[in-house]
């Protein structure tokens, strides 16, 4: 074997392992990458060739002869840190699905579900209109571009040959999983608070005229003012989908400190 083929598979296979495996972490999960919508024919050439020319801007050496719970413990940990960001990269996508269900629930579109080929499994169909259309947002303004370039920067910061984290990234993940609910239910807050006054509105009007059937005007009235305002929530959603690509650099490196 060439001398040059036999340093590189020493001290740099297992290097070019623990990239491709926290790649494989953030394709998993984070969004853009994940399910169906990015078919598995494209992510595997995609996820080995990114590995290969991150490579050689990694300068870590790992030697092949390590004992194998070492490099087992590399290739978990540099997957467990790809998944992580994934997820936190995901959590926008979370809190947008959870707003949905606010907004098909008040709309009474609750019963209206709709196969999900992303997740596999059936889900609101307002839902999924507004999570497709924050997935549209965040591949318009290079999202995934820019989960791409945090996870190679993470190489600088959490080296490759890791084989350790601290108790501290279950706690961080947890805080920022909490954020999830929390968005979900500021974008739904609006929908939420608009549909309580035309219910409110509707009960004074039936006791000022008890001769108005309210179900056969309420259901109309509750799709009409609840489209009008996801209408309006649109360009909040943009603007919020901007600014969260914009964070999402210090969302994951602020969590990741455990590493």
């Amino acid at each position: 074997m060439d001398i040059v083929l036999q340093n590189w598979f020493f001290f740099r296979f297992m290097t070019w392992m623990a990239i491709l495996s926290r790649f494989s972490g953030l394709f998993v999960i984070a969004p853009f990458f994940s399910g169906n919508l990015f078919p598995l024919r494209v992510k595997i050439p995609l996820t080995v060739t990114l590995s290969f020319i991150v490579l050689y801007f990694v300068p870590d050496y790992i030697p092949v002869d390590l004992p194998v719970g070492d490099i087992a413990a590399i290739i978990l940990i540099n997957f467990l840190y790809g998944f992580s960001a994934g997820l936190i990269a995901n959590l926008m996508f979370f809190g947008l699905l959870f707003a949905g269900d606010i907004f098909g629930y008040q709309l009474g579109f609750a019963a209206a579900n709709i196969f999900d080929p992303q997740s596999q499994t059936e889900s609101v169909i307002v839902s999924q209109l507004v999570f497709l259309t924050g997935t549209y947002i965040f591949t318009i303004i290079k999202g995934p571009v820019v989960l791409l370039g945090i996870l190679i920067e993470s190489f600088s910061q959490v080296p490759a040959g890791i084989m350790a984290f601290e108790r501290e990234l279950s706690w961080n993940l947890s805080l920022v999983l909490g954020e999830v609910f929390v968005f979900g239910m500021k974008v739904g807050m609006p929908m939420i608070v608009f549909m309580l006054l035309v219910t409110v509105v509707l009960g004074i009007m039936a006791k000022l005229l008890p001769q108005l059937n309210v179900f056969v005007v309420g259901i109309p009235l509750k799709i009409f003012v609840g489209l009008i305002i996801l209408i309006g929530l649109l360009p909040i959603l943009a603007e919020t989908m901007v600014r969260y690509t914009q964070e999402l650099g210090d969302w994951i490196s602020n969590t990741m400190k455990a590493f």
